[in-house]
């Protein structure tokens, strides 16, 4: 399984759009003032998104430019996590989101993104309006139409939760990039050729060549890069299993049922 996927960057940003990143905490707004506050924060991001200078071609960076990394504490990463419920598909990819969200949590919380590069942001946010607006151009909509029937958002709205969702993938990105610039991972010609034929099954494509077609090499490399990378900081981090004990269970399930009764 992959685990982030920059080729499917659209997909994750078009959820992102109405329900948060993926490893973004969940927040809960409840007074007027915040609301009022949201609102600005909105329309100044949509004035942003209107000036964006968007490069030609998606920039190369070092991310430790970005992110300090002066140890190895994340080779030493330790979490606690309940496993498979059974052994179906479904259960392995909910096993494996959680463990991908405590390890990139844990990273997080070592290593803060000081920045990101602002022609990685533009190139980002323009890429995906750009995304959308041919999604508008293939159903015969103008783009405002478009997002106010399949998103239900005016043009301001859409502009400003594109910067957000594409702010907290790129701090992803950088953190993983980061710890591959620290450990000498790379990603060789074989293994991107590797690399782009299996997205091209994964994901529906004809053929490698109509994946290349798609997207760019630099867009391709980048996700090969952090899903080894990934790959990497799973063999390194030490994952305890919760092991329910018939007991324990038992006594949860006669407490549930205690309640149930008593309501």
């Amino acid at each position: 399984m992959k685990k982030i996927a920059v080729i499917l960057m659209t997909a994750a940003i078009a959820s992102a759009l109405t329900c948060g990143s993926y490893y973004a905490q969940e927040e809960t707004v409840t007074e007027a003032s915040a609301d009022t506050a949201a609102q600005d924060e909105t329309e100044a991001l949509a004035d942003e998104h209107q000036s964006l200078q968007v490069p030609d071609s998606r920039p190369d960076y070092q991310a430790l430019d970005y992110v300090k990394i002066d140890d190895e504490e994340y080779k030493k990463l330790q979490i606690s996590v309940y496993p498979p419920a059974d052994s179906s598909d479904e259960a392995a990819s909910e096993y494996q989101k959680t463990v991908d969200t405590l390890i990139m949590t844990q990273l997080f919380s070592l290593y803060p993104v000081r920045e990101i590069p602002e022609d990685l942001m533009n190139y980002t946010v323009g890429s995906l309006t750009e995304t959308y607006q041919e999604y508008a151009r293939m159903y015969g909509m103008d783009f405002a139409s478009f997002l106010q029937t399949y998103l239900q958002q005016d043009e301001t709205t859409f502009n400003a939760q594109v910067k957000k969702a594409a702010e907290q993938t790129l701090k992803e990105e950088l953190l993983l990039k980061a710890v591959a610039e620290k450990e000498g991972i790379t990603i060789s010609d074989e293994e991107y050729a590797q690399g782009v034929a299996d997205y091209a099954v994964r994901y529906g494509y004809e053929s490698s060549d109509a994946l290349s077609q798609a997207f760019d090499e630099p867009t391709i490399r980048i996700s090969l890069l952090m899903d080894k990378t990934f790959e990497y900081l799973e063999s390194v981090t030490k994952i305890d299993l919760i092991i329910e004990t018939e007991t324990e269970s038992e006594t949860e399930n006669g407490a549930m049922t205690e309640a149930e009764t008593s309501s």
